[in-house]
């Protein structure tokens, strides 16, 4: 019964190919917020047009992100979390967010809330390239299609990955990356670069001969400045569904084209890693029914003239990613210099059979992690997500961490193959987003609301960047766009106070309080307080959470133990007389912690192990501290605390050391 009405809705909501007409609202892109806006403003009973490009809505989210980049559950409400439900439904756990899910099971519920509420769905229906958008007196009156079908509305909602409707409108934009000046944000601009290789001359002869065939694959710069504003997007990709289910199974195939030579870095990274095994080269999240959603295997380069390209080129660049990872798969399952037993390995996945089956089981999108930004009435930055993280105009919580995959992977004259792009850890908590980050600047149009393209710096935008902020964000453009025109206001000038007020009757999430005991401060205790952050740890070494509490500032570090024990963290506080001091420490408890914490203090007697059941929660002021004992310090000898990584299973957390003078 679920399935024909799958099959059902499907068929109800795609019947409209073209025509145009006067709605109350256009929504342009069906992406997963198009989805989302249009849903939310038919609830609201008005009539609403969705466009979408391709032949399928849903966006990425029904074209290859199967696993569901969520940041705290706790922060997604509304639409979106019905959403999710219902996918929990379809897999036995309607009370559940299900967040790894089937692609074509996500585009069968979107397409049954579309027929639920009545969206008019056009397909295969595209923005006229030039002077598609018409705006009279700072408002667009219609917009043309591809086709020549015109839509007009009083208000329209521009979902679509790249902003197109929004820059012909006239909205102001940004591309690129702004510097670090411009905002103060400390992750901006040109990041730190890491050398990932040297090349002798002879081998810089075949980067040559490799860059003249593929140009966006290599690109000959020397150094920039940290922190310089450049016109770069960090790197996309196709997320693919793959499969290890014979039955369900389409092998690799060569691509057209194929050339072998271009992988030749590729080899090197299988040399580096020692790679035996297909996971070790791609990140395979796991899903339902044998699937997996496979990710990393972005083309670096490739994606910097994609915001401002014209229809041709970015058709040319989605082809050019394309075969890129056709060849790539095909290259590690074939290849006779890769090792036999990462070939047997990968031969074992194919592309799900059951997806995409209209496009060569090969998702219809590419993954646009970013493309243009709108400069709008507000411009979100890094410091929204630690130091200011409340607004009074929240429409949505934000919770994903400052995400950015590499964006320049560059051979300077020297040989020296250089990446940059990544940032360092970047401070966060779940922050909320205004209403003013989704609506332009009120002097150039009055009747657009843009909830993808949003007003954000590049390093905000790497955390608000994923479906469900995007789908968020386009039930309050919707719900905005109903009070707009039922009080025959500007965008701008609608009351945030009634938006509020019908996001929570929505159950949409504005306002969000950390759990007790979580981003503690150093000033909330006695004592000196010395945290993680303070011994600049390694990120390749130490991982960071924030998933269970206490933790001190914005989060803490953990590793896996090992017999060896052979990576270490080192508290050496500055105390400010010699004496006896209690050292405590804070430390996150659960079941998969270890259950002797290599912990070692040292004082002027000597070196003082102090083993820790991670297991068992500390007891002392409230629950966040646990005793190791009274030391002494001496300024000749004085104190520090060493926790270590060696154990014989289970997770060591490092977070903060307290040092009370007795």
């Amino acid at each position: 019964m679920r399935k024909w009405l799958t099959i059902l809705a499907s068929v109800l909501s795609l019947p409209v190919f073209a025509g145009g007409g006067s709605y109350d609202v256009v929504v342009y892109s069906g992406t997963s917020s198009g989805v989302m806006a249009a849903y939310t403003a038919a609830k609201e009973g008005l009539s609403v047009a969705l466009l979408e490009r391709t032949g399928h809505v849903g966006g990425l989210t029904t074209s290859g992100i199967g696993n569901v980049d969520i940041g705290w559950p706790t922060t997604v409400g509304g639409y979106t979390a019905e959403f999710l439900r219902k996918v929990g439904a379809h897999y036995g756990t309607p009370h559940r967010m299900q967040i790894h899910l089937e692609c074509k099971v996500a585009e069968g519920i979107m397409n049954e809330m579309l027929s639920e509420t009545g969206v008019n769905v056009f397909l295969h229906t595209r923005l006229q390239e030039k002077g598609g958008v018409k705006v009279e007196n700072g408002k667009i009156v219609s917009v043309t299609m591809e086709d020549g079908s015109v839509f007009s509305a009083p208000v329209f909602i521009d979902c679509s990955y790249e902003g197109d409707l929004m820059a012909q409108a006239g909205v102001s934009y940004l591309t690129g990356r702004e510097g670090r000046e411009e905002f103060g944000e400390s992750s901006a601009g040109v990041c730190d670069y890491k050398v990932f290789r040297t090349y002798t001359s002879e081998e810089m002869a075949q980067v040559r001969k490799v860059a003249a065939k593929y140009p966006l694959d290599i690109k000959f710069e020397e150094k920039v400045k940290r922190g310089s504003a450049d016109s770069k997007s960090q790197a996309y990709v196709y997320r693919l569904i793959v499969t290890d289910d014979p039955d369900n199974r389409v092998p690799f195939y060569e691509p057209e084209g194929y050339d072998p030579d271009r992988y030749f870095n590729v080899l090197y990274r299988i040399q580096r890693r020692g790679a035996t095994r297909f996971a070790q080269m791609v990140t395979l999240y796991n899903l339902p029914n044998r699937k997996y959603d496979l990710n990393h295997m972005d083309l670096i380069n490739a994606s910097w003239d994609y915001p401002e390209g014209s229809y041709a080129l970015r058709e040319a660049i989605d082809l050019y990613h394309r075969r890129y990872q056709e060849g790539l798969l095909w290259f590690l399952g074939h290849d006779p210099r890769v090792p036999e037993a990462l070939r047997k390995d990968t031969q074992r996945y194919g592309l799900a059979a059951d997806e995409f089956t209209d496009n060569g089981n090969w998702p219809y999108q590419l993954y646009i992690r970013e493309g243009r930004r709108m400069r709008g009435e507000y411009v979100m930055v890094q410091q929204d997500a630690w130091e200011h993280p409340t607004k009074e105009d929240a429409v949505a919580i934000g919770s994903y961490f400052l995400d950015c995959h590499i964006v320049s992977s560059v051979v300077n004259k020297r040989g020296f193959h250089l990446e940059e792009g990544n940032f360092d850890y970047t401070p966060y908590r779940p922050y909320e987003i205004p209403y003013r980050t989704i609506i332009p600047k009120k002097a150039e149009c009055t009747n657009l609301l843009v909830p993808v393209c949003m007003s954000a710096s590049h390093v905000i935008c790497a955390s608000l960047r994923m479906e469900p902020v995007y789908m968020m964000l386009a039930q309050a453009a919707a719900d905005a766009a109903a009070l707009a025109i039922r009080n025959g206001v500007a965008v701008q000038d609608v009351d945030v106070k009634a938006l509020q007020k019908k996001l929570r009757e929505q159950k949409q999430i504005i306002r969000f309080q950390p759990p007790l005991g979580m981003y503690l401060k150093k000033e909330q205790f006695d004592g000196i307080v010395m945290d993680d952050t303070d011994l600049r740890l390694p990120d390749g070494m130490w991982h960071h959470s924030t998933s269970q509490g206490p933790f001190m500032n914005y989060d803490y570090r953990f590793l896996p133990v090992s017999p060896r024990g052979d990576t270490e963290a080192v508290f050496k506080p500055e105390l400010p007389a010699k004496g006896k001091y209690e050292v405590q420490i804070m430390y996150s408890a659960s079941g998969n912690r270890v259950k002797r914490a290599d912990v070692t203090v040292t004082d002027k007697k000597g070196d003082h192990p102090c083993p820790v059941d991670m297991t068992v929660s500390p007891r002392l002021d409230g629950g966040y501290w646990h005793s190791l004992g009274v030391f002494t310090h001496d300024p000749r000898k004085p104190l520090k605390v060493t926790i270590t990584n060696k154990g014989d299973s289970g997770i060591v957390v490092v977070d903060a050391v307290r040092f009370i003078k007795k």
